[in-house]
């Protein structure tokens, strides 16, 4: 049984502080597929608000420290489909100095339970930088395989780069 040094909740209002600094730091995002642009604090506190609501096509959740409560990330289950079963996962842990430690790992094992026992999903996929080794590692260790490679997908820091196709199945 892996050790569960994390737990995911919702977000909440209160975690709106420490978002709006992630979501402004372009470090963060040299290591997402996403790209970075910065917001403002309205923009910032209508997206918390719409992400800490309800919705049948994904799950919003804070990853938090067990031991010490300290929300250190996020995890997301986007575009939820029910008739096909499967959804895109999303990850980051904001903090350099908590990666590498299992809980990114953790986070990701436990919303993989939750997608196939209460979700009923049948697959889970993500896209990753081909570049970012140690998520890869992560993934595979939670059981996903690279699907395919998306060629020069993403441009990132002044170059076109790659991203992997990874997919995980119940």
């Amino acid at each position: 049984m892996f050790e569960e040094n994390v737990y995911l909740r919702s977000l909440e209002a209160t975690d709106f502080d420490r978002v709006f600094e992630w979501h402004n730091n372009p470090e963060l995002y040299r290591w997402l597929v996403g790209h970075f642009r910065s917001v403002d604090k309205s923009t910032e506190r209508a997206w918390l608000e719409s992400k800490m609501k309800t919705c049948a096509d994904e799950l919003n959740l804070a990853i938090c420290r067990s031991e010490t409560h300290a929300h250190i990330g996020n995890l997301y289950l986007r575009s939820i489909d029910a008739v096909n079963r499967h959804a895109e996962l999303h990850l980051f842990i904001a903090d350099p100095g908590q990666r590498s430690r299992g809980f990114g790992e953790s986070a990701v094992r436990q919303v993989l339970a939750r997608a196939w026992d209460e979700i009923t999903l049948q697959r889970v996929y993500l896209y990753v930088l081909a570049s970012n080794e140690a998520a890869i590692r992560l993934y595979e260790k939670c059981g996903f395989t690279v699907e395919g490679t998306l060629r020069r997908h993403a441009f990132k820091q002044g170059l076109f780069v790659d991203i992997l196709v990874m997919g995980t199945l119940n």
